[in-house]
């Protein structure tokens, strides 16, 4: 029997599912890492499910060299995600959209949100997870707004008690302190010019902290298996670093249960 009155993201038990989903290879673990690898840490079967395999990010001068990108990126994922304790991965086969112009055929954003539920509601069906986690796309990148649509559409299809949705954010207040120390220590690039307001999510949506600090040893292997990306975190101070890799930010998204 379900227990409904025990919070799955707060009291994970051994052989909950978890079931989350993001756009490219190390938005996993760049994104939600530590909740993922405290979710793993406490038992929980956690399944990845990336739309893309990264084919147009920015690499790492020499990192890639000739090599096909995407597979470079397929494979630090499965590395970081195995780092994370992740049980299963799941790849959907669209191309990396980048950031603007019109999307190449093939790619995520070109595939309509419905589809891309499609695809979501089968693994979700096949999962069965107490607890769907996605990143927020506060970031604005396309594609993972679009995962996000995809996977509350996907939810929306289920019958049933539908799981807990919890979307990973960072939260105004920390990114104002991000963009104090750029402003200071990289004065000549364009960061003096965000509107501090417009960053991330308003603390007030936040739903849940997370003390993740158990697992930074776990986050940072996996953050190191992304060889080919620049990691977010490099070169910020001791500080900063550890406030964004120690304490993770969730915003619940309530979901009204299918009947038919």
């Amino acid at each position: 029997m379900t227990d409904t009155t025990r919070d799955p993201i707060l009291a994970v038990r051994p052989g909950d599912g978890w079931l989350v989903t993001v756009a490219h290879p190390d938005d996993e673990t760049f994104g939600c890492g530590s909740v993922i690898a405290r979710a793993a840490t406490l038992g929980a079967e956690v399944t990845v499910v990336c739309a893309t395999r990264g084919e147009a990010g920015e690499t790492v001068p020499g990192s890639v060299g000739d090599g096909d990108l995407g597979a470079v990126r397929e494979g630090e994922l499965r590395r970081a995600a195995a780092r994370l304790g992740v049980a299963r991965i799941e790849l959907l086969g669209y191309r990396d959209s980048g950031f603007d112009g019109e999307p190449p055929a093939g790619s995520l954003c070109a595939a309509p949100v419905a589809e891309v539920a499609g695809h979501l509601e089968r693994l979700l069906r096949d999962a069965r997870p107490a607890v769907v986690l996605t990143l927020d796309g506060s970031d604005g990148h396309r594609d993972h707004l679009h995962v996000g649509a995809a996977t509350r559409a996907a939810l929306a299809r289920l019958d049933g008690p539908p799981p807990v949705l919890a979307e990973h954010c960072l939260p105004n207040s920390l990114l104002r302190r991000w963009l104090d120390e750029m402003r200071a220590v990289r004065p000549d690039t364009a960061y003096h010019s965000l509107d501090p307001a417009a960053l991330g999510r308003s603390d007030a949506e936040i739903t849940d902290v997370l003390d993740t600090s158990a697992v930074l040893g776990l986050r940072e292997a996996a953050i190191a298996e992304h060889r080919s990306q620049v990691s977010p975190f490099e070169g910020l101070s001791d500080a900063l670093r550890r406030a964004f890799l120690t304490t993770d930010h969730l915003a619940r998204v309530h979901l009204v249960a299918h009947s038919r």
